[in-house]
Order: C-alpha cells, then sequence, then structure tokens
C-alpha cells in the first residue's frame, strides 16, 4: 500500500505525535516516512522510472522552483538538506495518487485532519487539553484561541491553517453525499467556524471570507458569480467589520501590529528590489536583524531615532514577502508559475463523475486559501504548498490520461507466453438426448468423449477509442502565453506589494 507513506504524512504533519508530551520527539518520523514513501515507489509493480518525474507542467516548475532555492543559497548543499524533502515528498504523492479514489482518500484525510486541529483547539478550552493550550490561550495571547503545536501555536497561525476547512467540509461530507454525512459535516464545520471566530485573526476571517465567496462562484454560470461577487462587495464588508478586531484596519498607521507588518513588508520589498537573486533560503531573519542594526548605526540622535525607527517584526508576515526577499524575482516568478499551473489545471479541467468534480473544487479552494492567506502569514516553503501542487499535478496526470499510459507502457514489457501444456484442441462433453430406455444409442454413446477441435474464437471487439483529454485545450506543454500569464500574476503582486506599502 504505496498510499500508507502518504497518509502518515499528513497525519504527522497536523497532529505532530513527535511534539506531544509522550515521548516521541526522539523518533524522526518525517525522515522514516520519506524513507517509507521511497521504498513504496521502488517496490510498486511497474517500478519506478526518471521519466515518471516528468509528465506535466506542474513537475517541470515545482523542480525549477526547488532547484532555485538551492542554487540561489549562499550554503547550497545544506541548503540542498533542508529543503530535499519538501520536493521528495511532491515526487511521492504526485506518483501515489493515480486514481481518483486514491484522490479522493487523500482528500477526505487532508479535510478531516484540518477539522481535528480545530476540534482539538476548541476542546482545549473545555477541559480536554493535553496540550496544555489553555494556558497560553488565556494568558500569552490575552484570550486568543491557539493550540499548543510548533505551527498553530499562534492565534493566525492556526486560524489560517483552519480557515479552508469549512468549504473543504462542504465538497467532502455536504456535496451530492448521503444524509448521515451531511449532518457529520455540517457539525464539523460548526466546530472550525467556531474556532476561527476564537482566534480573532483578522487575516484569518479575510481568508476565509474570500474562500467562502470561491466556494460560492466556483463552476456556476457567469451570471450567477457576477451576482455573488457584487453582494460580497456590498456586503461582505459589513460581516467582516462585525468580528472581532476588525475595527483595527481603520487604524491601521497607529496600530502596532499592522505597523511590525508594514516594517517587515518594507524590509522585504528593498530585499527583493536591490539584491540580484534574494538574501538566500532561510536568511530572512539574519538579513532583518542587520538592517536594524544598520539603521541604528546610521541614526545616532536619539530624538530622530525615536520618532523615526518603525516598530520592529521579526517574522515576514508574508509567504509573498519571504520568498520575495529570500529568492529573488526569479524564485518569485517560480513561485507564480507553480501557482499558475496549479489553477489552469482545476480552472479549465473537465470532469465526467461527481468525484473527479469533487477533488477538482477541493484543489481550487486548498489554493484560493493559500493564495489569500500569503499575503497575511508566512506559510513559504510549508509542505501544504508542494502538496496541493502535487494532488492538482496527479489530478492532471488523471485527466490528460498520463496514469494510463504510463501502465500501459509497464505492461508492454512484460507479454506472457502461451502454455505449452494447452493444445488448440480441448476433449469437450458433448451433451446427449437420454433415451427412454435410460441408455443412449452406441452411435450416441460413442461420441460422447470424440475429441472436437475447438471453435474459432469470435473476434475481440475494437477498443473503443481515446477519450479528448479533459484539461481545457489540450494543455500540457508550458508555453510562451504560459510564461507571459505568470509572469504578469508575479508582476500584479509586486505591484499590490508597493500598493499596501503606500497604504498602510
Amino acid at each position: 500500500m504505496d498510499i500508507v507513506p502518504v497518509i502518515l504524512f499528513l497525519v504527522l504533519y497536523y497532529l505532530r505525535p513527535q511534539e506531544w508530551p509522550i515521548g516521541l520527539s526522539a523518533i524522526h518520523f518525517v525522515q522514516l516516512t520519506m524513507l517509507a514513501g521511497l521504498a513504496s515507489l521502488s517496490f510498486r509493480a511497474r517500478g519506478f522510472r526518471v521519466g515518471d518525474l516528468f509528465r506535466t507542467p506542474h513537475d517541470y516548475a515545482v523542480l525549477a522552483f526547488w532547484l532555485w532555492i538551492v542554487f540561489s543559497s549562499p550554503t547550497p548543499w545544506a541548503t540542498f538538506k533542508d529543503s530535499a524533502n519538501l520536493y521528495i515528498f511532491y515526487i511521492v504523492i504526485v506518483q501515489t495518487l493515480n486514481t481518483v479514489p486514491r484522490l479522493n482518500v487523500f482528500a477526505g484525510w487532508w479535510t478531516f485532519l484540518i477539522a481535528a486541529v480545530a476540534g482539538l483547539a476548541v476542546l482545549s478550552l473545555h477541559g480536554f487539553d493535553p496540550l496544555d493550550s489553555a494556558e497560553i490561550t488565556h494568558f500569552t495571547m490575552k484570550e486568543r484561541l491557539v493550540l499548543n503545536l510548533s505551527i498553530f501555536n499562534n492565534p493566525n497561525g492556526l486560524g489560517h491553517s483552519v480557515a479552508p476547512a469549512i468549504p473543504l467540509l462542504y465538497y467532502y461530507c455536504v456535496w451530492k453525499k448521503p444524509l448521515l454525512l451531511r449532518a457529520i459535516g455540517l457539525g464539523l464545520t460548526a466546530v472550525v467556524a467556531y474556532c476561527i471566530f476564537l482566534t480573532e485573526s483578522k487575516g484569518a476571517f479575510i481568508a476565509g471570507g474570500a474562500t467562502i465567496v470561491g466556494t460560492l462562484t466556483f463552476g456556476r454560470p457567469k451570471t450567477v458569480q457576477i451576482a455573488i461577487i457584487a453582494g460580497a462587495a456590498i456586503f461582505g464588508s459589513s460581516i467582516l467589520y462585525a468580528l472581532p478586531r476588525m475595527q483595527e484596519l481603520n487604524k491601521s498607521k497607529t496600530d502596532e501590529a499592522i505597523q511590525g507588518r508594514v516594517m517587515a513588508f518594507r524590509h522585504g520589498y528593498k530585499m527583493l528590489t536591490t539584491t540580484d537573486h534574494g538574501v538566500g533560503f532561510h536568511n530572512w531573519l539574519p538579513s532583518f536583524l542587520a538592517a536594524k542594526y544598520h539603521f541604528k548605526q546610521t541614526h545616532t540622535d536619539k530624538e530622530s531615532l525615536k520618532k523615526t525607527q518603525p516598530i520592529v517584526s521579526k517574522a515576514p508576515h508574508s509567504s509573498y514577502v519571504c520568498i520575495g526577499a529570500e529568492l529573488g524575482y526569479t524564485g518569485f516568478f517560480l513561485l507564480f508559475g507553480i501557482l499558475y499551473c496549479c489553477l489552469r489545471t482545476v480552472i479549465t479541467a473537465q470532469t465526467n463523475t461527481p468525484d473527479e468534480e469533487r477533488i477538482r473544487r477541493i484543489l481550487f479552494i486548498l489554493i484560493l486559501t493559500y493564495m489569500v492567506s500569503s499575503w497575511m502569514v508566512d506559510f513559504a516553503y510549508r509542505p501544504t504548498f508542494f502538496m496541493f501542487a502535487a494532488a492538482t499535478a496527479a489530478l492532471h496526470r488523471h485527466l490528460h490520461g498520463l496514469n494510463a499510459v504510463a501502465e500501459i507502457e509497464a505492461e508492454e514489457k512484460v507479454k506472457l507466453e502461451p502454455d505449452p501444456f494447452m493444445p488448440a484442441w480441448r476433449a469437450r462433453l458433448v451433451p446427449q438426448p437420454s433415451s427412454a430406455g435410460g441408455f443412449a444409442p452406441a452411435g450416441a454413446s460413442a461420441s460422447i468423449l470424440t475429441l472436437e477441435p475447438l471453435r474459432a474464437e469470435a473476434p475481440a471487439p475494437a477498443p473503443a477509442a481515446k477519450p479528448e483529454s479533459r484539461i481545457g485545450f489540450a494543455w500540457n506543454r508550458l508555453g510562451v502565453v504560459d510564461f507571459a500569464i505568470a509572469g504578469a500574476m508575479a508582476y500584479a503582486a509586486i505591484r499590490y506589494w508597493s500598493y499596501i506599502l503606500t497604504r498602510m
């Protein structure tokens, strides 16, 4: 079962048993899971070939992005060791999810694990708190909900991580599903919504609202999409501003938390525009501290320093800011190249079954949530990015018929030899009518065991014509137009980045 390591990695990523106080921190679960995933590819029936790595545009885009991470770093070998696991799991996932049932299982585990994180966070306030999260929530975070795991111990991190679960639960449990599963989905949706509300994360509210609008509009007629977007534009802001802490957006010039983010955005923009290829993988903090030290050295007047020095913020607070600062223009473009490939697949795909359409919509939600949340929280280099890219590439392979081609090519290498012990004819018992006296005539008796040659078999039906590709325009190769659109997306993001600095 080569899908087991993939599911196990999802469990390790979200529930993180190595961080629970049960003595498992010394076990390297992720490394063991990676080895198991690679082994599963090697021992499967058709094995593993290098050609399997390069079947879709996503494969080339992810490889280019990872290679740029490595070779743009001041310490390529150390960066290779730190980032290789991300690319390995992309390979394992895209190779493993080669059927719709597997994609469906993967999407289901992903959905319910996010809901489980939300449930653990909420239960920490009601007596079930194995991670000692309640104390952090009540005191350190001033009543803003957290879960005491490394990637969820911040209200913003928890809120943004849980935000996609509402539409995911709708598609996986409610949309064209039995009544019992719908009831379970609606119950879990209430838990997730309550969790997001308790985080009081402004960014999570915005990301959740954008995701819900995307859910309502995706796959609908153009007139319905326009009506939903217009309604969201008219009433959406009023609903959002009724949520906790949203009023702080009206005083962004004086709010310390917002100004801390502006400080990070300003530093990241400077690194993007003044370096050739960024400051290098995981070098955000050293570059930020160096800039802060230089600022203090060049402003010796204490009164001037007090008036002009911005609020210090050590985190980039945005995936785009982090990647732009660390990987420069090239890395920024390659990031949007991957996002473009994913969006093109899910938007132009034409599905024939409810399960295919469900997977398509779930992937769209994951991509959209990542793109929106990345303006407000640092999810750069998170495994979730490589996971939804791999799942989208796997769906692309399925809809384009590439998995079937791979299986046929593997089967052609093993041709079954005809059985040398099976002659071209066989003894056949010929049924005879019974006689009145219970005995068959002599002539009939002699013919009962007559060796009868095989009748000519009916010709096998001609194989059905290969269905047309269900990816729009039969797209499976990057061209000039693709590079232009990805570049335009990156340019628009940089322009919006610059706009944020002038408005905030």
